[in-house]
């Protein structure tokens, strides 16, 4: 589930309400989707932000055929209140708003590429597109609107209605442009800073806050409680968070260590290319894993893993990704792996609440 800001806004459309709670449903957490943010005195309907592929600016109509009646490449004629206005392209009017913010993010030399072709550029693209909430594809190629703006810009009710292909063309559009390494976490928070400020108001606490020693001694305390036979990895990105867990599997497999692995995740959400099981058993496959003689690897989110299976070794990736209700789940399936003395491995992306939730969880016993 996508993270959104405001959490409970109020809309002008109900175009714009049927897209944001598809997108909140339907794109991992890892998406940041804003509403209506202020960009330089403008208002783009959505911006939204991911962390390894970049800024999507989407405009919002939610016309049906009978309200479009004459389209041109710089403005269009509609019917709206008993009257036909003229309106400027869709396309046209959230290419402003990307220059805008474009504008504004470069004034920030951490965002920009140091060299290269691309030197005094922006290190992630921000991309446009066009949601016509009412309008089916049919609807789209009919009144010639993909004449004007192109294909793989617009988003339409077909592709609202259906998860796979929503993340399938999102993530498309994302890649249009180039494909971009994990952003770290201070030129993310720029970037959210940018789209929408948060003012922090200093005070001063009664008691003095724990020293940065102080801390660390906590943190291993903490490590040290957990048992032996779990483990928490954490990686800067889950292309090389999965390529662990398959290089682990073929180290121990060479050492004859293990027979039955488990590899298990809380949301199998889509990814750049597909969903995390595929690029999960593209890996495996990559390997020769999964036809290994003597090796079996199962391979399942969280809801679907049968509590009462032994195996030797219980892989739960991608962490970070656990939703609330995933929480009990998973820390279920630890407590039960535990009684057969498998070895078990977490691994997370990022950090997360939920996942300091389940070390002290863990560290209690």
């Amino acid at each position: 589930m996508a993270y959104v800001i405001p959490e409970h806004p109020v809309f002008k459309t109900s175009g714009e309400k049927k897209l944001f709670y598809t997108l909140k449903k339907n794109l991992d957490d890892l998406w940041t989707v804003y509403y209506e943010p202020v960009i330089n005195g403008k208002y783009p309907d959505f911006i939204l932000f991911h962390q390894y592929y970049g800024i999507m600016i989407l405009e919002v109509k939610d016309y049906v055929p009978q309200t479009i009646r004459e389209i041109r490449k710089d403005y269009w004629k509609i019917y709206s209140d008993g009257k036909e206005i003229s309106i400027k392209n869709p396309l046209n009017q959230v290419i402003k708003y990307r220059n805008e913010l474009m504008n504004l993010l470069s004034q920030h030399e951490e965002l920009l590429e140091r060299k290269g072709n691309f030197q005094g550029r922006l290190k992630f693209p921000v991309i446009v597109g066009c949601v016509f909430s009412d309008l089916t594809r049919e609807d789209i190629v009919h009144l010639a609107i993909d004449q004007v703006i192109p294909s793989d810009q617009l988003l339409c009710i077909d592709d609202l209605n259906n998860s796979h292909i929503l993340n399938e063309k999102i993530n498309h559009m994302m890649g249009k442009l180039f494909t971009i390494s994990s952003l770290s976490q201070e030129e993310a928070r720029i970037i959210k800073q940018v789209i929408y400020p948060v003012i922090k108001v200093a005070h001063v606490d009664l008691e003095d806050p724990p020293s940065e020693g102080e801390r660390k001694k906590e943190e291993k305390k903490q490590h040290e409680s957990i048992p032996k036979n779990i483990q928490f990895i954490p990686f800067e990105h889950y292309v090389d968070e999965l390529y662990h867990v398959v290089d682990r599997i073929h180290h121990l497999y060479q050492k004859e260590d293990v027979k039955n692995v488990m590899i298990t995740y809380p949301l199998n959400r889509f990814l750049r290319k597909g969903t995390l099981k595929e690029l999960i058993i593209d890996l495996l496959k990559s390997r020769g894993l999964l036809t290994k003689k003597g090796l079996s690897i199962t391979i399942s989110d969280l809801k679907q893993v049968k509590g009462d299976c032994s195996t030797d070794c219980l892989f739960i990736v991608d962490i970070n990704s656990a939703r609330s209700s995933s929480f009990d789940d998973c820390l279920k399936l630890i407590m039960e792996q535990r009684r057969y003395h498998t070895r078990i491995v977490l691994t997370a992306n990022k950090r997360s609440s939920l996942i300091e939730q389940l070390k002290n969880r863990l560290a209690q016993g």
